[in-house]
C-alpha cells in the first residue's frame, strides 16, 4: 500500500539539521520478500546546491544502511534535512538522527 497523505505518518521528531517521520507497517514485519527498512530523504534548496544535498543523502543512507539491524521490521522513515546539516560532520549527522530515532522509540537508549 502506498501512502499518499501524511496522516499515516507519526508527527516530527526534530533535532536542529534533521526532522524524522516515520510509521511501522506491520504486514511488511512478516512478508520476508519485503524490504525491512524503507528510507525517504528530501533536502530542499535551502540546504545547498546539488552538490550538497546530494552528499547530505549519500551520507545519510550509509547511516542508515549501518543502523537498519537496530530498527524494527517494516519500518519508514521520512528524513528532513534542514539547512544547518550542510555544516555538519558524519558523526554529527550520525548523533541527530540517532538521537531523533531515540525520540521516535524506534531504537533504544543505551543503557
Amino acid at each position: 500500500r502506498h501512502t499518499r497523505y501524511i496522516g499515516d505518518w507519526s508527527s516530527d521528531v526534530c533535532s536542529s539539521d534533521l526532522g524524522v517521520r516515520h510509521r511501522v507497517d506491520p504486514s511488511r514485519a512478516t512478508d520476508p520478500t519485503a524490504p525491512t527498512l524503507r528510507i525517504g530523504i528530501a533536502a530542499s534548496r535551502k540546504v545547498g546546491g546539488a552538490v550538497v544535498r546530494n552528499r547530505i543523502r549519500r551520507r545519510l543512507k550509509v547511516i542508515a544502511r549501518d543502523l537498519a539491524p537496530n530498527l524494527p521490521a517494516g519500518t519508514d522513515i521520512l528524513i528532513g534535512v534542514r539547512p544547518e546539516a550542510a555544516e555538519a560532520s558524519s558523526d554529527e549527522l550520525r548523533a541527530s538522527l540517532i538521537a531523533c530515532l531515540r525520540r521516535a522509540k524506534l531504537i533504544e537508549a543505551p543503557k
